[in-house]
């Protein structure tokens, strides 16, 4: 039997699960330059404007492969850390507080990512709306984390009690 798409609830493993489709949907807007049609045509225009001194296209191609490089790690870390906090079952106070720091370095790399997107933004002078997407999607992932922290918050005061 079927459960309709609006009766679902969120899966315990929802973290885990998005932070991989994100990982991928933020490398799929990598692979198309941030929403930069043409490179050579935006350092063309700067130039043109006088935003730029010289058309330096070695400037923008390596600053574009590096904030690539920069969110592809900074996405790699948080599925990591949020992949670490899942394999941690705490029974002692020790592994809870682990697995709640593995929690936090992921949300701190969710926000990095959206910082890093903001200096794309600066960078290349690309349209807002072409981002809302994918910060809407960083944004549901730190909800998911924190909400997963909240559920973790009851297996605390077990383990407080002595009672794994």
């Amino acid at each position: 039997m079927s459960v309709l798409v609006s009766d679902r609830t969120e899966s315990k493993f929802e973290p885990i699960t998005f932070s991989t489709e994100l990982h991928n949907m933020l490398r799929e807007f990598m692979q198309r330059n941030f929403g930069v049609k043409d490179l050579e045509h935006f350092v063309q225009l700067r130039y043109a404007y006088g935003k730029d001194d010289v058309e330096d296209f070695s400037k923008y191609r390596y600053l574009m492969q590096t904030h690539k490089k920069e969110i592809d790690h900074l996405a790699t870390l948080m599925t990591n850390n949020v992949r670490a906090a899942n394999s941690i079952y705490p029974t002692t106070m020790r592994e809870y507080e682990t697995r709640r720091d593995y929690q936090s370095s992921a949300i701190v790399n969710c926000e990095q990512i959206i910082k890093e997107l903001q200096r794309v933004v600066e960078t290349f002078e690309v349209d807002l709306n072409v981002y809302g997407r994918y910060v809407k999607a960083i944004d549901r992932e730190i909800g998911l984390i924190k909400k997963w922290r909240q559920r973790d918050n009851k297996i605390k005061s077990y383990v407080q009690q002595g009672n794994i």
